[in-house]
């Protein structure tokens, strides 16, 4: 029943419950979609991200899991949930050589390191900072410690646990690292819920880059970190910062949700109006 049946989410993409709608079931998966079903209540809309020339349902394509993951993962995924191998174009190109990287030893550097193929008293390729032994074996260590709480935590977040984490990521993962990327985001709602907001903006600013980077700018998720971030950001009385936040998520989740959509209009435009008023021009 799975293949044929959706999970029903509010407007911030938190599961309410399952729902059969037989005429989106026909709707193809692409890791790189050109639409995306959003929920008003029951109904169900699936909405462009893209121009389209004319409409062809044949054409459109939805995501059926979320794509933050390496294309290995959502193979498996989507192998063991809808009994097919996803050949998309996402999943045929080559991945982002930061997705599974380390950092480089020199913390002034940003470049990546492929620990895959590295070995020690290679270099870093930007800096010439040294590979060594020890470094390789604590990016391993670190991996497997991490992949152990990822898994742990796939039903509910401990904002604790994110936060060991990443006091053992730092210097050690590359900020575009995949597993890193989901220990932020894991911890970014933890403290939400917690109403730990320096927390939350500090993870939020350190997720904008990633989430553009793997979600892509016009996608919703993107769009509901802008407008987190900007509430966070209004909270701290910092209306300044805010209004681009909210500026950029106005930008994507009119697309993305609608003009008409109640977060859109409930939310995001008081917030704007708030924020506008207190901005210098």
């Amino acid at each position: 029943m799975c293949i044929n049946s959706f999970n029903i989410i509010d407007q911030e993409l938190q599961c309410l419950g399952t729902g059969m709608y037989l005429g989106a079931s026909v709707i193809d998966h692409s890791c790189n979609p050109n639409a995306v079903a959003i929920f008003e209540g029951p109904i169900l809309h699936i909405r462009a991200l893209k121009t389209l020339q004319y409409l062809d349902w044949s054409e459109i394509r939805i995501s059926y899991i979320d794509v933050l993951n390496t294309t290995k993962d959502r193979q498996k995924e989507l192998e063991a949930a809808y009994y097919f191998l996803c050949q998309c174009p996402r999943c045929l190109a080559p991945e982002p050589p930061e997705i599974n990287a380390a950092a480089c030893p020199n913390d002034q550097c940003d470049n990546y390191i492929d620990a895959e193929s590295a070995s020690a008293n290679d270099k870093c390729g930007k800096c010439g900072a040294a590979i060594t032994e020890n470094f390789l074996e604590l990016f391993k260590q670190v991996i497997e410690f991490t992949d152990i709480h990822l898994q742990n935590m796939k039903q509910l977040a401990y904002f604790d646990v994110c936060e060991i984490c990443l006091q053992k990521q730092r210097g050690v993962l590359h900020k575009f690292n995949i597993k890193h990327v989901k220990t932020l985001d894991l911890a970014f709602q933890s403290s939400i819920d917690f109403q730990k907001w320096d927390f939350a903006r500090t993870y939020a600013l350190e997720l904008v880059d990633a989430f553009h980077k793997y979600y892509g700018q016009m996608h919703p998720i993107t769009g509901l970190l802008h407008l987190k971030l900007g509430k966070i950001l209004v909270f701290e009385e910092k209306d300044a910062f805010a209004f681009d936040h909210l500026t950029k998520a106005y930008q994507i989740l009119k697309i993305t949700h609608g003009v008409n959509s109640t977060i859109f209009k409930e939310e995001l435009i008081p917030l704007l109006q708030q924020t506008r008023m207190t901005v210098p021009r």
